[in-house]
């Protein structure tokens, strides 16, 4: 294949260019890791439903300054449909200081689950003004997925249990970054809506 015609494929593909015509549709984001528009899995046979989450543990994942109220925290970011999927996956553990910012493009109601994670985390639902919207607890390798109470959900922070109320982060607590707001600094990297 000429070099040129597997970018235009690749730019087409991604949905970052091509020529003017109706975009494909993106790629659906998985239910482990917060779009609650998939279809159930018993609505997809087991065989057919796509995998788009890695088989093992993500390493080097970018990441990022956060303020969250007055206190200054480094996140690993998942910004790409893989990242996203698997997440926290096939890790052993999560270190009591450590986090993960899940970035979406638009605000909906998300829905995230624990597949391959076998230890239990505090998931917080953050608006698109950055604001912890609501905060629940996980538990190790329970595929149920927990759906946020708000439809207003572009981010989400998953942390050791604890983590954030034992920082005094809770419902109402401003999340940034140390360029700007969620929304304009991290917002325009996401892959899904």
């Amino acid at each position: 294949m000429k070099p040129w015609l597997l970018l235009w494929c690749c730019i087409a593909w991604s949905g970052c260019g091509g020529p003017a015509q109706p975009p494909a549709p993106a790629p659906e984001a998985p239910p482990a890791r917060g779009a609650s528009n998939v279809p159930a899995a018993s609505a997809v046979p087991a065989d057919s439903e796509p995998v788009f989450h890695l088989a093992t543990a993500q390493v080097n994942l970018p990441r990022v300054k956060l303020w969250i109220g007055a206190r200054e925290i480094v996140s690993e970011v998942c910004v790409t449909v893989p990242q996203i999927a698997t997440g926290l996956m096939h890790r052993p553990s999560i270190g009591p200081e450590e986090t993960m910012l899940f970035v979406f493009g638009s605000a909906r109601e998300r829905s995230f689950y624990m597949k391959n994670v076998p230890f239990d985390i505090d998931v917080a639902y953050i608006d698109p003004d950055g604001v912890i919207q609501e905060i629940v607890r996980l538990k190790a390798n329970d595929a149920k997925g927990v759906p946020s109470r708000s439809s207003r959900i572009q981010f989400v922070l998953e942390a050791a249990p604890d983590y954030l109320t034992r920082n005094g982060f809770g419902p109402g607590t401003l999340i940034a970054t140390d360029r700007g707001d969620l929304a304009r600094t991290l917002g325009p990297m996401a892959q899904l809506q």
